[in-house]
């Protein structure tokens, strides 16, 4: 999706020198699974775009976008032990290929290995991450209580997707040393990214588009509840015009306020490839229902 953009060979040469120099054990097996199953490296090129459109260095910004790569790959690993995921990206899942013991282990390796990265950035940025982990725990748990209703999907989903997607932008500003209000404007861009994609996901999976994971266990879902009171034509109708609602909110961040034009005309970018192909097909889709 990405792979036209110098940035993105950037951070899959970093995951490839951290998985060069991982243990050669089972554990190190298990982590080289993950971290070398494709990606779309979303959140590391967000970070690493915002610290340029102010002026910073992608080389400078490298191990904090790795760092939220790894955090975000542990997340998926423990997301699959909590959801039973039997396949993730099209290939099994680190549960179903290794077992539970082995996954959690390898995500708290990648959460670890992450805090290490990003303890050499300053405070605010050390902060803007943690802040941002803590948040995804909150979103799972969340997730677990299967809450049914409009405004505890949203706080879920602000928090266990849309929380690392905010904070790679802020994070990406304070490494570039952005003025206050440029990282308010970057992270409400992130932010409502975040719920865009979620929605979208979800919207996806609800509608039999392959996705290229499977699990055990349903969450609650925007079409879920919104199919609750009304058709589910009506429903998808609905999850689409809160998709477009986000994107948005997310491009209209980006045009107030300074930075580097070409640059945040990448994060616009950003915002299109990651949903206007999916809701297509999601409109397609839906159409045949």
């Amino acid at each position: 999706m990405f792979a036209g953009w110098d940035e993105y060979h950037l951070i899959n040469r970093e995951i490839s020198r951290l998985v060069s120099g991982l243990p050669k054990s089972d554990l190190g097996e298990v982590i080289s699974y993950v971290l070398t199953t494709p990606g779309k490296r979303v959140r590391p090129l967000i970070l690493i775009f915002s610290s340029q459109a102010f002026g910073g260095d992608a080389l400078e910004a490298a191990n904090a976008a790795l760092a939220v790569e790894l955090v975000h790959a542990a997340s998926l690993v423990h997301d699959d032990i909590l959801d039973c995921g039997v396949e993730r990206r099209g290939s099994p899942s680190t549960l179903e290929r290794y077992g539970s013991d082995a996954a959690l282990l390898a995500g708290d390796y990648l959460i670890s290995k992450s805090i290490e990265l990003i303890s050499q950035y300053s405070q605010p940025v050390i902060m803007t991450f943690a802040k941002a982990c803590m948040c995804m725990s909150e979103g799972e748990m969340l997730d677990l209580s299967r809450a049914s209703t409009y405004e505890d999907y949203y706080g879920c989903i602000s928090r266990k997707t849309a929380s690392l997607f905010a904070a790679s932008a802020s994070i990406g500003c304070l490494i570039a040393r952005a003025p206050v209000e440029e990282v308010a404007r970057l992270e409400r861009y992130g932010m409502h990214l975040g719920m865009a994609y979620q929605i979208l996901d979800d919207l996806e999976e609800h509608l039999g588009i392959d996705q290229g994971k499977a699990s055990g266990k349903a969450s609650v879902t925007l079409p879920k509840i919104y199919g609750q009171q009304h058709t589910a034509e009506t429903a998808v109708q609905m999850c689409i015009k809160a998709i477009v609602y986000n994107c948005s909110e997310a491009k209209l961040a980006l045009a107030s306020g300074s930075g580097d034009l070409k640059t945040k005309d990448r994060l616009r970018e950003l915002i299109d490839r990651m949903t206007l192909q999916g809701l297509d097909k999601c409109r397609s889709q839906a159409s045949l229902c």
